[in-house]
């Protein structure tokens, strides 16, 4: 005669052989894209939690991050998309110029880092988040389409 395991029993056996990371997918606090690697210092934050933004310099050039633009976006669901929209206005004001992108844009040499610390929006939602980071040329202009990002963290507004 066979016996099952009764259903609570079995959930409660994958779980624990998941380990810490049952919560949701196994992910890591860095993520490398365009010869930048970008890592957060935690895996879960409060909305009124401040986040530390590491921007290294894994290129054999320097790098110019602009502050203008960075932002942590986010998803509820992981199989939606991250949003990718560069707006400098966001840190620089709605007259923002290319002049004040380039004064305010961070350089890193080859093999150095750079920290920023953000907060996250009055409104931000329970969710899945990472960080944008745009790279820029040393006019100030976009080097490329996409921005580098960070491992994907987690936000719970309710959390302090």
């Amino acid at each position: 005669m066979s016996r099952a395991l009764p259903i609570p029993a079995l959930a409660v056996a994958l779980v624990l052989s998941c380990g810490k990371e049952a919560v949701g997918p196994a992910t890591s606090l860095c993520d490398t894209r365009h010869g930048v690697e970008v890592c957060v210092d935690k895996s879960e934050y409060g909305r009124s939690e401040r986040l530390i933004v590491t921007t290294t310099n894994v290129s054999g050039n320097p790098i110019f991050r602009d502050s203008c633009a960075i932002k942590p976006t986010g998803v509820t669901n992981l199989s939606a998309e991250f949003e990718e929209v560069y707006n400098p206005r966001l840190h620089c004001g709605p007259e923002v110029t290319r002049a004040d992108i380039v004064e305010r844009m961070v350089e890193i040499a080859p093999g150095a880092s750079a920290d920023e610390i953000l907060g996250f929006a009055i409104h931000a939602f329970q969710g899945w988040y990472r960080v944008n980071v745009w790279i820029l040329d040393r006019e100030g202009n976009l080097a490329f389409d996409t921005p580098a990002v960070s491992g994907v963290f987690r936000v719970h507004p309710s959390t302090n």
